[in-house]
C-alpha cells in the first residue's frame, strides 16, 4: 500500500510540475488563440490520468521520482549486541536509569505510512462530499420539467449546467429568455 502511495504522490508531484509551467505558458502567451490554453490543459489532464510517465535528458520536470521508492526497503541500523543507554543519575531517584536500545528505524518510512493513512483519509471525506453533493443537486433538479429531447427547466437552478456523463441532461432555469436559449444551449 506504501508503495501504490508513493507512485501517487511521484505522479502528483510531476503533474504539479506540469501545472506550474502551464501557469507561465499562459503568462506568456496570453495573446495566443485560446484553443492553446485548451491544449496545454489537456496535457495537464493526460499526465494526471496516465499513470506512466516518459523519461529523457532533455526533461524540463526534475525527477520523475521525486520520493525514491527506496525508503521504504530501509531496514534500519542493526546492532551487532544489546546497547544500553545509561541516563545521569538524578538525586532524588536512588538507582540508575537503564534504557535498552533496539532497533533502529527510519523515520521518513513512519512519515510515508503516516501521509499514506492520512491520504487515504482525505480521499474518502472528498468522495463522501462528492457523493452527498451529487444526490443532493439530483434532488433539487427531480422536480425539473422537460423542455425538449434532453433538455430541462427547473425553478431550482439558478444557471445553466449539464448533469451526467453517459445520458447527460442540461438544466435551464425558468428565467432563460426565448433570445438567450439558443445560445445557451449550443454552449452547454
Amino acid at each position: 500500500m506504501d508503495g501504490f502511495f508513493l507512485k501517487i504522490a511521484n505522479m502528483s508531484i510531476s503533474a504539479s510540475w506540469l501545472i506550474l509551467m502551464v501557469l507561465v505558458l499562459r503568462l506568456l502567451l496570453k495573446k495566443a488563440p485560446k484553443w492553446i490554453n485548451v491544449l496545454l490543459w489537456g496535457l495537464v489532464g493526460i499526465r494526471l490520468i496516465c499513470p506512466f510517465t516518459f523519461e529523457s535528458n532533455m526533461s524540463l520536470v526534475p525527477s520523475a521520482e521525486t520520493i525514491p521508492q527506496e525508503i521504504l526497503q530501509y531496514e534500519g541500523t542493526k546492532l551487532q549486541e544489546p546497547a544500553y543507554l545509561e541516563i545521569v543519575t538524578n538525586p532524588v531517584l536512588s538507582d540508575d536509569i537503564i534504557v535498552e536500545l533496539a532497533q533502529t528505524t527510519d523515520r521518513m518510512q513512519i512519515r510515508v505510512v503516516d501521509i499514506t493513512f492520512l491520504w487515504i483519509i482525505g480521499m474518502g471525506v472528498f468522495l463522501l462530499y462528492t457523493i452527498i453533493s451529487y444526490l443532493r443537486l439530483c434532488h433539487r433538479v427531480s422536480t425539473a420539467v422537460r423542455y425538449k429531447d434532453n433538455i430541462f427547466k427547473s425553478e431550482n437552478v439558478a444557471s445553466p449546467f449539464v448533469l451526467g456523463i453517459i445520458r447527460p441532461r442540461i438544466y435551464l432555469p425558468f428565467k432563460v429568455g426565448e433570445q438567450e436559449l439558443e445560445h445557451v444551449i449550443a454552449h452547454e
